[in-house]
């Protein structure tokens, strides 16, 4: 029996399954090296064009659909060989025959044809003149926005100056009630050295001149200390004044700061709007999602707590290419009934290009999440709209008046979970 084994486990007529475990072809052992070479669907091949070795099963499609350098036939200009990583850029950069647009549409351009990109050159050869004036001309329009937004950026070096004012007032304060303190203490000191005195008085042996002068003597004191306490109270009162003063200024820059974070983010979007994209590319997101990567948290985190930047907004979005523009807004330490204890995050509606086509008010579902980077465990809060809130109108100015969560999370629970990773945090938003 075990040489019959041994026969059977070398004999060429034995029937034995490829070596190649998705192979399930059973063949003789003789033709198995005929097999492995000219049949086997998962033998190594190598991809004439790339070189790369890959089981022959797999070729097909990886011509068709992986192959960088698999020669490609343009479907515009019909020109032949082009390598599939070259013709994302010869459709871009160089094809005549694709449809594209003029350049300077954005910028007020009324050629509104889609041609061919051999026939655009002719536009651009004719209105060459008409396009300088264009540019001239938004050139003037940003500068004159710029002039706008300059003093609104002093605010910042102004902002400094007065949290540098706010500082020297709280220290005035605190000294100054130092002093007071030290001066009741005095006078409470003095008040029980009279009633330790009066205390040790003999009635009994005491003189009426001596009972006369100790009357006298705390006459003097009670005058004396009527005096202290009446301008003891007077000076508290210019203190919690100044004080108040000082708070009601600080609250005043951070709101004009808010402003200020605001516009900035509008002009964002503007110059955004005006970037060049590509035809198959943009930085948009035109289904209503919003996945914000927020960098820097620690530095953010404790801008907010100084009053630098108590705000932040994200980039805008659309609920479709033609739909309602939106954006989020962040108050990293706060807002509201949450500040100081909770993150802060609300929904903006913002004015957009198709405004007049849509349905108003916005009537959507708001989904927030802070993404949890680990176990997906993330934090959700949810609402509808509402029709009557004039954060869902049509807006008449870049921005809506933000509708949100101003307790949307705890600031002492952002460790229990992975929601802040290499110092970066994750907002997303689903309008549907």
């Amino acid at each position: 029996m075990p040489i019959q084994n041994a026969h059977i486990d070398s004999c060429e007529y034995t029937v034995i399954i490829c070596v190649h475990t998705a192979c399930k072809a059973k063949i003789k052992r003789s033709l198995l090296g005929e097999h492995l070479k000219e049949e086997c669907l998962y033998r190594s091949v190598q991809c004439e064009n790339c070189q790369e070795t890959l089981p022959f099963a797999s070729l097909e499609s990886h011509l068709k659909e992986n192959c960088q350098a698999a020669p490609l036939t343009c479907e515009h200009c019909q020109l032949t060989n082009i390598p599939r990583k070259e013709m994302r850029k010869h459709q871009t950069e160089e094809c005549e025959e694709i449809d594209v647009e003029c350049d300077y549409k954005s910028i007020g351009c009324d050629y509104t044809k889609v041609g061919k990109r051999k026939e655009l050159g002719k536009h651009y050869k004719d209105a060459s003149r008409f396009h300088i004036q264009l540019l001239l001309r938004f050139i003037f329009v940003l500068q004159g926005e710029m002039q706008k937004l300059a003093p609104k950026f002093e605010c910042f070096a102004t902002k400094q100056l007065v949290l540098d004012e706010v500082n020297r007032i709280k220290d005035a304060i605190s000294a100054e009630i130092k002093t007071m303190e030290n001066k009741f203490s005095t006078m409470m000191a003095t008040i029980n050295g009279l009633i330790r005195r009066l205390e040790n008085v003999d009635l009994n042996e005491a003189s009426k001149s001596n009972d006369s002068g100790s009357n006298a003597e705390m006459r003097r004191v009670e005058v004396r200390m009527g005096k202290e306490i009446e301008q003891l109270q007077a000076k508290n009162s210019r203190l919690e004044t100044q004080q108040r003063e000082a708070m009601e200024a600080m609250e005043r820059y951070q709101n004009k700061m808010e402003q200020i974070d605001q516009s900035v983010a509008v002009i964002t979007a503007r110059f955004a709007d005006l970037e060049p994209r590509e035809p198959s590319q943009t930085k948009l997101n035109y289904n209503g999602v919003l996945l914000w990567k927020i960098e820097g948290y620690q530095r953010k985190r404790q801008d907010a707590i100084n009053g630098v930047k108590t705000t932040i907004f994200s980039t805008y979005f659309y609920t479709s290419e033609f739909g309602y523009k939106m954006c989020a807004k962040l108050y990293m330490n706060g807002d509201g009934f949450g500040k100081g204890s909770h993150l802060s995050l609300f929904f903006v509606v913002m004015k957009g290009d198709y405004d007049a086509l849509q349905t108003w008010p916005l009537q959507k579902k708001i989904t927030m999440m802070l993404l949890d980077q680990a176990n997906g465990d993330h934090m959700i809060d949810a609402f509808n709209s509402d029709p009557q809130s004039s954060s869902f109108q049509r807006p008449r100015s870049d921005m809506n008046i933000a509708s949100g969560s101003p307790l949307f999370m705890p600031l002492g629970s952002l460790n229990n979970r992975q929601y802040i990773n290499d110092d970066v945090m994750f907002i997303k938003i689903i309008v549907d």
